[in-house]
């Protein structure tokens, strides 16, 4: 159950500290600067695909400056026709783009702690799980269970314990 970093390149500090968070937490992430494929590609395209198809959740790190990005909207485009469970993280004083309200939107460690956990709890109860080859009435309850967490998710950043 893998956790897709997607972030702009000028916000890679930040991300890396998301990303390191989630590693300290054993929780397995992909991050395109620890990858030795993406770095060296022609297909950048269908390798940040497959990743994000091999991931269960994509977090999104997000700043003023995603808003000159291409990549960050592409990729969640992605993890949404796959039904992956999103989140974003926000960095800096900045809005989020309007299109980010339908996930959890975390902006700090504790959000950050209540994603890990909500992670976890799902971990422990099986709904994540991978679409490889799977049937429309299996998608139709991953996309419930990803609902669900995003929901779930949702509450507990707003009560903000």
């Amino acid at each position: 159950m893998p956790v897709f970093i997607s972030y702009r390149h000028t916000d890679r500090v930040q991300a890396m500290h998301v990303n390191n968070r989630l590693v300290r937490a054993n929780i397995k992430t992909y991050f395109d600067v620890l990858d030795t494929e993406s770095q060296h590609t022609d297909d950048i395209t269908a390798v940040i695909t497959r990743n994000i198809t091999e991931c269960t959740h994509l977090l999104a790190v997000v700043s003023q400056e995603t808003a000159k990005s291409w990549w960050v909207p592409f990729e969640i485009g992605e993890a949404t026709i796959s039904n992956r469970r999103i989140c974003s993280f926000k960095i800096g004083p900045s809005e989020l783009p309007l299109y980010l309200d339908k996930w959890p939107k975390l902006s700090g460690e504790a959000d950050i702690n209540f994603f890990i956990d909500a992670y976890r709890e799902e971990t422990l109860s099986s709904r994540s799980m991978g679409l490889e080859s799977f049937s429309e009435s299996i998608r139709s309850v991953y996309k419930r269970d990803a609902d669900l967490f995003h929901d779930k998710l949702k509450t507990r950043i707003r009560r903000g314990f």
